[in-house]
């Protein structure tokens, strides 16, 4: 009986530490510059930051464009869909209030869901304030909340990807 009890435990227990490391590691909001900054610098064409936040369905997601040689960015699209529909139009109230530029995508037949988009090019301090803005603002956590973020379709090599 006690070797049922100590498999199971050593079962849960690999259970909950794979289940956190698939989430990314913890950051405050002030450590989310660095996989910005990642992402900008290390992301494919179409690589994609996500920002968990615990216990709830809130979630951030960025991701990087690249143009051409030199050109690429970053941008957030936040969707108006079930979990989102009470914080969008509060984000798009943020936006017009902070002079921010952005777009809503259209529903299609491939996507049924609009999106606000807001492209923040190059600047990651940019998009990292207004990431915050979202956490604290629209989210209303408070700025001692651990976060999660993950890197997807990254280099693991420090060098830019621009093309």
């Amino acid at each position: 009986m006690k070797v049922v009890i100590f498999l199971l435990s050593c079962g849960l227990g690999l259970f909950f530490l794979i289940n956190k490391g698939l989430k990314g590691p913890a950051r405050t909001l002030d450590e989310l510059i660095v996989p910005i900054q990642d992402l900008l610098k290390r992301g494919y064409d179409g690589g994609l930051l996500f920002i968990y936040i615990p216990h709830t369905k809130y979630f951030i997601q960025l991701r990087k464009y690249v143009t051409g040689p030199g050109s690429y960015g970053i941008e957030l699209c936040f969707p108006d869909c079930d979990w989102s529909r009470h914080l969008f139009g509060k984000l798009e109230e943020i936006c017009k209030q902070e002079r921010i530029k952005y777009e809503i995508t259209e529903k299609t037949r491939i996507s049924p869901v609009e999106f606000l988009c807001i492209d923040f090019g190059k600047d990651s301090n940019v998009a990292h304030e207004f990431v915050k803005k979202i956490i604290l603002e629209v989210f209303g956590m408070d700025n001692k909340v651990k976060l999660f973020a993950k890197l997807q379709n990254a280099t693991i090599e420090d060098k830019l990807i621009d093309r």
